[in-house]
């Protein structure tokens, strides 16, 4: 019975050792995307929503690449979604470098915004894809091979 008590004490510490290890890396994680001047993905770096809006607190980070295209998001909560992304989508225009791919009216919500432009890569494109409601927004950097059609 001994026997069978420490084994189940020995599985429960390693357990917890593993969850607390977990969750102390997906903080770090957060906390890195919430405080990070840049999204880089490839050759392309663009300024993050802190570097132009201040910041915000991330509450989940996701990279794949999958089939040729490399993927980034970033969500955000945020109490000033629409004055948050005013700036950003100027900011995005006007000194990124990027189009608008369909249109978009900030004033519906939920909704989202997609951008495009070349990539620094030759012969790749960069989207960016806002997803916003109420409360916050997942900004979705996706990288590959591709051609763009602009809306404005």
């Amino acid at each position: 019975m001994k026997k069978v008590l420490k084994i189940i004490l020995i599985v429960v510490i390693c357990i917890l050792s593993v969850c607390l290890i977990a969750g102390g890396a997906s903080y770090t994680i957060l906390r890195n995307a919430s405080n990070a001047e840049e999204y880089t993905i490839g050759n392309d770096t663009i300024k993050s929503v802190k570097s132009v809006v201040d910041k915000r607190k991330a509450t989940s980070v996701s990279t794949k690449n999958s089939t040729g295209v490399k993927t980034k998001s970033v969500h955000y909560e945020s109490d000033s979604v629409q004055e948050d992304l005013i700036a950003y989508v100027q900011y995005l225009r006007e000194e990124a470098g990027f189009n608008l791919t369909q249109d978009m009216d900030l004033r519906n919500i939920p909704s989202m915004v997609q951008m495009g432009k070349q990539s620094e890569d030759s012969g790749e494109i960069l989207m960016l894809t806002i997803e916003y409601d109420t409360f916050g927004y997942t900004i979705t950097l996706q990288k590959g091979k591709g051609t763009l059609t602009f809306y404005d």
